[in-house]
């Protein structure tokens, strides 16, 4: 058992870290929280409990039944790619209009910012495709009593990630005192993000030709 457990939790956790290292909205929030001394560790847990819940969900059934429907996937694909371009233009416009520098916090922009996190974990097509369609339709296809071991190694990845993202952002808060370094990173976003999509809407075409050829 023990061979067996060390083996899944680690492919879970692999998997995990490789798909969590892709940076997308939610990691955007922690790193710009971070980087300016905002309430991260808020942002954080709720990233975390979101991939927690979405994987749980995915492995329990919810990635399979996904993953049976192409056209399905593909929308959600299309859905995600289109989040990620509406994300990355709020960036880039904050970036052109010389707004990226988060102002001061406040109790009700912390409320705020929680509202922006809970949107965003569970809210957000991009997260689903992540945890409940690749993680949970491979976890899914583990035998049932062995899935909680390949669930946990993913869970720990997201875990380890936000914590690690929120530490790392935060040594290098003095470099982010201008506000000429913040149009830098909201520019660096919006292009990733228009980079993310373009691979989403590749992947939604190849499985919109696919189901074309087999008709």
């Amino acid at each position: 058992m023990a061979p067996y457990f060390n083996a899944l939790y680690l492919e879970g956790l692999l998997l995990g870290m490789g798909l969590f290292a892709a940076p997308g909205p939610k990691d955007t929030l922690v790193i710009r929280q971070g980087v300016s001394r905002g309430p991260v560790w808020g942002v954080v847990a709720i990233c975390i409990l979101a991939d927690i819940l979405l994987i749980a969900l995915g492995i329990t059934g919810l990635g399979s039944l996904l993953e049976s429907r192409p056209k399905l996937v593909a929308l959600l694909l299309i859905s995600g790619a289109a989040y990620l371009l509406w994300f990355g233009g709020q960036r880039l416009l904050a970036c052109l209009r010389n707004r990226s520098m988060p102002d001061s916090q406040g109790a009700h922009s912390q409320r705020g910012l929680l509202r922006t996190a809970v949107v965003l974990g569970f809210a957000n097509p991009y997260a689903w495709l992540d945890t409940v369609v690749l993680i949970g339709s491979i976890g899914a296809a583990k035998p049932t009593d062995q899935q909680a071991f390949f669930a946990t190694g993913a869970m720990t990845a997201s875990l380890l990630w936000f914590v690690l993202l929120a530490l790392g952002c935060q040594r290098v808060t003095k470099l982010f005192r201008a506000p000429v370094v913040w149009r830098w990173l909201d520019a660096g976003v919006a292009v990733l993000m228009v980079y993310l999509a373009g691979m989403l809407i590749t992947d939604s075409l190849d499985i919109f030709q696919i189901i074309l050829e087999g008709r």
